[in-house]
């Protein structure tokens, strides 16, 4: 999938990808002949990994920094490569002043993954549009930042999991409220699925290997937790050190 993927890398100055242990070592030879600047970290959190690739990118003197989930780009590239190849003109044309721009799925695009998916990022993107004052959706694994935002994220994020999709835009609206944008993709639909042709013809279709997969106690467990944690990014970063809400707290039962 990636070498017919491998064109689009070139609407990007600089591409740096964080692998871990656990990622494919020819896959990251691939990346590397392709001109993909491949950072290794032995730290497994996800919010880590995300920090080393925005902290990468700055090195290189990057003004605009896109960052996604790999295997996201992987298959916007495949399945929606025209609208990701206008993402940069859309962004200048529509958030210009942006330093933080949300890159969420539009009401199809999200209805394409599991219930349980479904279900739980709900539960993260509602908590979190209340906080911001408007209606997002912010747990795809994508997000467009200035030079600004890069930094604000590398000098306040702590967040060792994958909820930096809501610490990230709620860092950079508590410095500036109007930096904060939204953008809906048709790309960020469910893209686990490439993976895993083999199982679902076993399966007998997508929709068998999606029950199987995903309908599980485990599943659930595991998407909740993201969701509560996601919650707790959210408190954290809105009870800050210069939040007014510290002194505005009740007890709820």
């Amino acid at each position: 999938m990636f070498a017919s993927s491998a064109a689009h890398l070139a609407h990007y100055a600089h591409i740096s990808v964080v692998a871990t242990a656990a990622t494919d070592r020819d896959f990251v030879a691939a990346l590397r002949a392709a001109g993909v600047r491949v950072l290794h970290n032995g730290d497994e959190r996800a919010g880590e990994n995300r920090r080393q690739a925005i902290a990468d990118a700055t090195t290189l003197e990057a003004n605009s920094i896109f960052s996604c989930d790999f295997d996201r780009w992987l298959h916007w590239a495949q399945a929606f490569p025209d609208e990701l190849a206008a993402l940069g003109p859309r962004i200048a044309s529509n958030c210009a002043d942006a330093w933080y721009v949300c890159l969420g799925r539009t009401p199809r695009a999200y209805a394409t993954h599991p219930l349980v998916q479904r279900v739980a990022e709900e539960a993260t993107n509602h908590p979190l549009s209340l906080a911001l004052g408007r209606q997002v959706d912010a747990t795809a694994g994508a997000s467009w930042l200035s030079r600004e935002g890069a930094d604000i994220l590398l000098r306040s994020s702590i967040e060792p999991t994958l909820a930096t999709d809501t610490e990230w835009p709620l860092l950079v609206h508590s410095v500036d409220p109007t930096r904060v944008a939204y953008l809906a993709c048709e790309g960020l639909e469910f893209e686990t699925a490439d993976r895993y042709g083999p199982e679902i013809e076993a399966a007998g279709g997508l929709a068998s290997w999606t029950e199987r997969t995903y309908e599980t106690p485990e599943v659930w467990h595991w998407r909740l937790r993201l969701a509560a944690d996601s919650s707790a990014a959210i408190c954290r970063v809105l009870d800050g050190p210069t939040s007014s809400r510290r002194s505005a707290k009740t007890s709820h039962t």
